[in-house]
């Protein structure tokens, strides 16, 4: 049981790691300039495509620490939250990375508000049902409530 574990183990890594390059590889047509999002942000529109919303907002996620920088934080709800709206349900409720987009703003809401942070977790877990990582957010979130 503990090789078929260490196994295990391993594949993961080995995906996780693949997934991680793949994930940089595919954000290098996003520009990297965050500073002054808004030709980012119009040219993300344009295409408004959830993969490219995810990898923008990674990228400026990786400006700091949310949790410590309150200004970082209310720009990140507030681009998440803009995600969010640009994106239809209808439409991308099958993409992994729209239900990722949905989780990542919830958990961010957290740090402000918790009662619309569980409202943000059900409209992830009502739009995005077939993802596992939903439902394992909104648990963890329900946990540390």
């Amino acid at each position: 049981i503990a090789s078929i574990m260490n196994r295990v183990r391993d594949l993961k890594n080995k995906y996780r790691n693949e997934d991680n390059i793949t994930d940089e590889l595919n954000c290098t047509k996003i520009s990297a300039d965050t500073t002054d999002n808004s030709g980012t942000v119009n040219q993300i529109m344009m295409t408004n495509n959830p993969e490219d919303w995810l990898c923008f907002l990674l990228r400026l996620e990786k400006k700091g620490i949310p949790q410590m920088d309150v200004n970082l934080l209310n720009k990140l709800i507030g681009r998440y939250s803009q995600a969010v709206t640009a994106l239809p349900a209808e439409k991308h409720s099958q993409d992994e990375n729209y239900a990722r987009i949905l989780v990542r703003f919830a958990e961010l809401k957290v740090l402000q508000d918790p009662e619309e942070a569980r409202d943000q977790f059900h409209l992830a877990r009502l739009n995005c049902k077939k993802f596992a990582f939903v439902h394992v957010a909104f648990a963890e979130f329900e946990l540390s409530q």
